[in-house]
């Protein structure tokens, strides 16, 4: 190691170990995954579903990318269900424009023929929990403003049926969403009738193992590292942002206003049993809706982004896009 590295490696307060992310003493923040150039929106001549972002926080001057599918089924006067999506990364890489999430949503839109409105919200460490939850809440709030035909973007305005709206997200966004639906659930949200969730690969935590999850010290301990890092006001693995299990505020799935959930799992998944689990606790505090479980043998933790185009992620695709075109 030469003595500019050496230099380099001394000035880590934090590594979080290749592949993720390091933090120098000076304050920078060095991401090690989701490093890849953002996408810009357009027409995607694969699927033939058009994108554009725009601003939903003049605030803080958040974005997020808007999906219309541009098919022959698709007409002026069609009004299409709405899936509102939150991207994954542990909180802290990835964005609503990374090349892997412009693709998927694409691919989806085109499948389920949907509105889509994927979220970018500020990201970890820089800006540390909860102000993912916050920004995700005022990009809702701002879907919400279309309700009526009043909004800023017209594709919302004119094509969404606001009876038939669904939240998704994969790993950390599935988090997220899991918590929006929470709280739409207890403080209502005017112009947004939640028919259902989908969960995929959720990342769900907490200080004792669940089932068969993992009980390896150094493994458990990484992710709480990792945890920490993004949050660090946080009470540990059982803080209810990262353990819905550990909070009342599961209890209020119960009452959820959506009748349908959908959990997307895969097999060699570190956090697979939390998805199993989530499903368990659903149906044993007395919850009435519908919950349907998805498990891809042989796959591991958001496998359908890495390689999308293979049978497991074609399979998990068109389960989606089922699940939305079902009803309610």
């Amino acid at each position: 190691m030469d003595n500019m590295e050496s230099t380099k490696l001394e000035e880590i307060a934090f590594d979080g170990g290749p592949p993720v992310l390091r933090i120098y003493k000076d304050g920078r923040v060095e991401r090690l995954v989701g490093t890849q150039i953002d996408v810009p929106p357009g027409i995607d001549p694969k699927t033939n579903v058009e994108s554009k972002d725009a601003v939903y926080s003049q605030e803080t001057a958040q974005y997020l990318r808007l999906y219309i599918p541009k098919n022959s089924t698709f007409s002026s006067a069609q009004k299409l269900p709405l899936l509102v999506y939150f991207h994954g990364g542990a909180f802290f890489t990835w964005t609503a424009s990374s090349p892997m999430y412009h693709t998927y949503l694409n691919s989806l839109v085109a499948e389920a023929n949907v509105i889509a409105v994927s979220v970018d919200y500020r990201r970890a460490p820089e800006h540390p929990i909860p102000i993912a939850y916050h920004d995700s809440w005022d990009a809702l709030k701002w879907v919400a403003s279309h309700y009526g035909g009043n909004g800023h973007e017209k594709w919302l305005n004119r094509h969404v049926d606001f009876n038939k709206v669904y939240l998704s997200g994969d790993s950390a966004g599935a988090n997220i969403a899991h918590h929006m639906a929470i709280r739409i659930g207890k403080e209502k949200l005017d112009g947004i009738n939640l028919a259902g969730i989908m969960l995929i690969h959720p990342y769900f935590w907490g200080k004792e193992a669940v089932g068969d999850e993992t009980k390896d010290p150094d493994k458990r301990a990484k992710i709480e590292r990792l945890w920490r890092l993004v949050s660090p006001t946080t009470s540990g693995a059982d803080d209810p942002w990262i353990n819905p299990f550990k909070d009342q505020s599961l209890a209020s799935l119960a009452s959820l206003v959506c009748s349908r959930v959908l959990v997307c799992v895969a097999e060699k998944d570190l956090f697979r049993h939390r998805g199993w689990y989530y499903c368990e606790r659903l149906k044993k505090i007395g919850w009435k809706g519908e919950v349907e479980m998805m498990e891809s043998k042989g796959e591991d933790h958001v496998f359908h982004l890495l390689e999308p185009t293979c049978d497991s992620a074609t399979a998990k695709l068109k389960k989606v896009a089922a699940f939305m075109n079902q009803g309610p």
